[in-house]
């Protein structure tokens, strides 16, 4: 693969795949780091991308291994010397304002929804997390999702039903319906 063609893989994939990334880490300055990982990994190893193929479900396994990675080595330093994360996990950063509501009553409220799904999202265990994720954040199919996790199809929908149905619960829990 040319420095041309990685160019054109950044163009028209990068938007999902940083989608994906900051809904992964839960912060900007973490998804940035694995958007940047993950081409860079994507140009070492740029002769396994088939163009013709499906390049963006190729990244979106390669961020998902290095975020696997990095999640397992951060766990592995805490148990050994605690250390905390400087990065904001409150999701504060997220950008909150909806241009288009007409109150700031409804703006209000559907920060407030957002940011309770988020938190709901959040505390998913990663097995159903990373199937959400991708589902929603990175726009990808069940079958793509099946092929990048290694699982079958059946698994992922599996997944995808018992992160909604989770969500759904905790959400009537805080009194949302």
């Amino acid at each position: 693969m040319t420095a041309a063609e990685l160019s054109q893989l950044v163009d028209s994939c990068g938007a999902d795949l940083y989608r994906f990334c900051r809904h992964l880490t839960g912060s900007t300055p973490e998804a940035e780091d694995l958007y940047q990982e993950t081409f860079l990994k994507a140009a070492e190893l740029s002769g396994r991308i088939d163009p013709s193929g499906n390049p963006k479900s190729y990244l979106i396994s390669v961020a998902v291994r290095l975020w696997k990675n990095k999640t397992r080595k951060f766990a592995w330093r805490r148990r050994i010397a605690d250390v905390r994360s400087t990065g904001a996990e409150d999701g504060s950063e997220l950008p909150l304002r909806d241009p288009d509501a007409p109150t700031p009553e409804e703006a209000l409220l559907e920060r407030e929804l957002r940011e309770a799904v988020i938190r709901c999202v959040n505390a998913l265990p990663d097995i159903y997390r990373i199937p959400v994720s991708m589902y929603y954040a990175a726009d990808l199919p069940v079958r793509e999702i099946a092929a990048v996790l290694h699982l079958p199809e059946g698994t992922v929908k599996r997944r995808l039903h018992h992160a909604r149905i989770t969500i759904k619960h905790e959400l009537e829990a805080m009194g949302y319906e």
